[in-house]
């Protein structure tokens, strides 16, 4: 089964998950897609612990290693929660404390934007090359 992927949009209209991963060095930008691709082909049924639970119920975060530790926050759905993700927020984890700090609540806060406003505040997944 092949799941949708879909990005936060703020309130004026801005990518916000797109802009972070403009933000990433090529070496860091390619692990990333290179997860978000199997996010999208093989869903829950990833490497254990590469989507891992967070302290917020209902956000996820996907566990790319390198020298900096990516951790973009997703939920499943949450508009169709059998057959897509959004990713709410990018963000690293250092020294096992999330930067930004409350990233977890920051992406739940995001997901209940969505649910009000599904067709305004999330967009297909834009891919950075």
């Amino acid at each position: 089964m092949r799941f949708r992927l879909f990005d936060f949009v703020n309130c004026h209209g801005k990518n916000e998950i797109k802009s972070w991963t403009k933000e990433l060095q090529k070496k860091e930008l390619a692990k990333l897609n290179a997860k978000l691709d199997l996010l999208a082909l093989h869903g829950d049924d990833l490497l254990p612990d590469t989507l891992a639970n967070t302290p917020t119920p209902g956000v996820l975060k996907l566990r790319v290693h390198g020298k900096v530790q990516l951790r973009p926050m997703l939920c499943r759905g949450p508009i169709d929660i059998f057959g897509e993700y959004t990713l709410l927020i990018g963000a690293f984890e250092r020294g096992g404390e999330f930067d930004p700090s409350k990233a977890d609540q920051i992406a739940d806060e995001r997901k209940l934007e969505i649910n009000r406003d599904p067709t305004n505040r999330r967009c297909k997944h834009e891919r950075v090359r």
